[in-house]
Formats: C-alpha cells, structure tokens, sequence
C-alpha cells in the first residue's frame, strides 16, 4: 500500500477516534450508555439492510455500462470491482481513488483498458447528474425548514451544491464542445505554467486531451444506449436513496421516530452537500460535524445525537472500508491479455 494510502487511513482512524472522544464530552457517560442500551438493535439492521440495497444498486449500475462495452463482463467481477471502489472512495480525498482502481480491476478481468474506462465514465456522469437533481429536489421541499432552524446552513448547503452542480456543467461543457473545453484546459495549464506551478505541462496537455476524449466516448455511448442510460438513472436514485435512509433507521434505532422518513432523507442529502467540499478522505471531519448540527434537530440531547454520529459513520462509512478490504483482499480471475 503506497504511502498516500496509510496516511489517508491514519487520518480515518484519528478521526474516528475524536468523534468517540467527543461523544464523552458533549454528555455524561452515564447518559451515553444509557442511549446505548436503549438502542433498538432490529433498526440497526435496516441500516446494514439499506448499504446492502445501496452495494446491489452501486454493482448493477456498474454492471449495465460494463456489460454494453464488454460483453464477457460477469455479474461478480462488477460487485467485486464495486466494493473495492468503494474502499477507495472512502479512504482517497474526494473520493478520487475509487475510477483508477476500478478500472485496473476491470482490466485484469478481461476487460480492454479503454472500454473500463468508458464504463466508468458514463456511470460518473449518471450519478453526478442524478445527484445534482436529487439535491435540487431536497432543496426545493426541505431547504427552509432547516434554514430556519440551524444558523448557517443557508451558506454551507449552497456552496455544497453549486460545487456538485458546477461539476455537472463541467461535464456537460466537455460532452457538448469538447474542442471549447480542451482549449479553456490548454490556456489553464499556460497559466499555470507562468506561475510556476506546472513542471509538466506535455505531460498534462496529453493527460487533458486523453481525459476529454474519455468524457466524449462516453457520452456517446450514452446516447446511443437509451434503456441502458434509463436503468442507470433509475439504479442511482434507488442506490442514493438506499443510502440517505440508512439515517433514518439509525434514527428509529435511536427512538427518534417522530419525524418523517422524508425529512431524514433530506438532511442526509445535505450533510452530503455540505461536506462534498472537505479535502480529507471520507470528508473527515466535515460529515461528522453536518451530521451532528443537522440531526441534532430530531434528538433530545446532544449525546443521543453524538451517538446516532457515531452509528451512521459506522455503518456508512467503516462498514463499506471493511466490506471492500474483503474483496480486494479475495483472489482474483486473471486474464493474460489486458486491452
């Protein structure tokens, strides 16, 4: 494991460290443990049930694109090579370690190097775009209730969600003028050369022009595969979904069942937009503190929310590092011929 890695995976452990820390300060240990007896443990289930709905969306979805370019792909190398990307989505800063190893695993299953990549590609654009919607949506119904209740969440939300949406116009601008786009990236990397802070610049102009070629195969094959785009669309709704109410159930586990699947489901989506921004593998830091001045609506004392923190992280977060450990730890199919 490189270097990178072990220090990304030291700032996991520091981090899961002071939120377990922080749940004894923000209560009294007396009243931690007793939340934690009361913790109802057939709730706990339905949020290890909804990562398990959302890993079955995730796979499939990979599993559609990886199976229009490739047609040998099995159906257990896409889980595999989903898992393991989210291994590395969890422990790499913006989750920008997840696409390469992907696409090295696909690789090695048989899969041509190009066509991984293309793969890949379509899915990112999918769920970049459903992502944006989705928050868009969660804006529209819930954005004033929490504004009115929690200071400063108007500015955090917004900045989370412009950043999501200008990665989407990004993506749009690249698919639709992809010469306009490789110009714009050819006088960035100029201008970064002027300032000293390019050492490569042939290196990053072939980098740009073969990443936005990428971008445009995809996008193609995109359009030419309606129903396939269609299930991509409808896998990455079921899977964000699956995803936001694994909250919920860590709610209800917590007995705070008054408020409505809908709401939980919303101030997931914003902790998510909120913390999209946070350079730190897994959004360190940033997750934990959104969730705790967002759910801390739905709880009683700042211990019982402290706790829910403490649950979600593990089942959202540690859970899919150990799960995709597992798999990238399993022995793989090899096939001798790479692309």
């Amino acid at each position: 494991m490189k270097r990178k890695n072990i220090f990304n995976l030291l700032v996991l452990l520091v981090t899961a460290a002071v939120v377990v820390g922080c749940l004894f300060l923000v209560d009294t240990p007396a009243a931690i443990f007793g939340a934690l007896r009361r913790v109802h443990p057939v709730f706990l289930w339905g949020a290890l049930g909804c990562m398990l709905f959302y890993w079955l969306f995730e796979s499939l979805a990979l599993h559609l694109t990886a199976k229009r370019v490739y047609p040998g792909q099995r159906l257990s190398d896409s889980v595999s090579v989903s898992m393991i990307g989210q291994l590395f989505n969890c422990i790499t800063p913006f989750a920008s370690g997840g696409q390469p190893v992907q696409a090295w695993r696909l690789a090695r299953c048989g899969m041509p190097l190009g066509e991984a990549s293309s793969a890949l590609l379509c899915k990112f654009i999918v769920y970049q775009t459903v992502l944006s919607v989705y928050s868009l949506i969660t804006l529209l119904f819930r954005f004033s209730y929490f504004a009115s209740r929690v200071s400063g969440f108007s500015v955090l939300v917004l900045v989370g969600f412009c950043v999501n949406f200008a990665v989407v116009v990004g993506l749009v601008c690249i698919c639709f003028f992809p010469r306009a786009a490789k110009a714009l990236g050819m006088a960035l990397i100029r201008l970064l050369c002027k300032a000293r802070l390019c050492k490569r610049p042939q290196e990053m102009t072939e980098k740009l022009s073969r990443e936005i070629e990428g971008f445009t195969r995809s996008f193609r094959l995109l359009r030419r595969s309606g129903w396939i785009l269609l299930g991509l669309v409808v896998m990455t709704v079921l899977q964000l979904t699956a995803f936001f109410a694994a909250s919920y159930f860590v709610c209800l586990a917590l007995g705070a069942r008054e408020v409505s699947a809908f709401t939980v489901i919303c101030a997931s989506a914003f902790v998510l937009m909120v913390s999209s921004f946070v350079p730190l593998p897994g959004a360190s830091g940033g997750a934990e503190g959104s969730f705790f001045v967002l759910f801390g609506l739905f709880f009683p004392s700042a211990g019982s929310v402290a706790l829910a923190v403490l649950l979600w992280r593990l089942v959202t977060f540690y859970l899919p590092i150990a799960a995709g450990s597992l798999f990238w730890a399993l022995p793989q199919r090899r096939q001798p011929k790479l692309c």
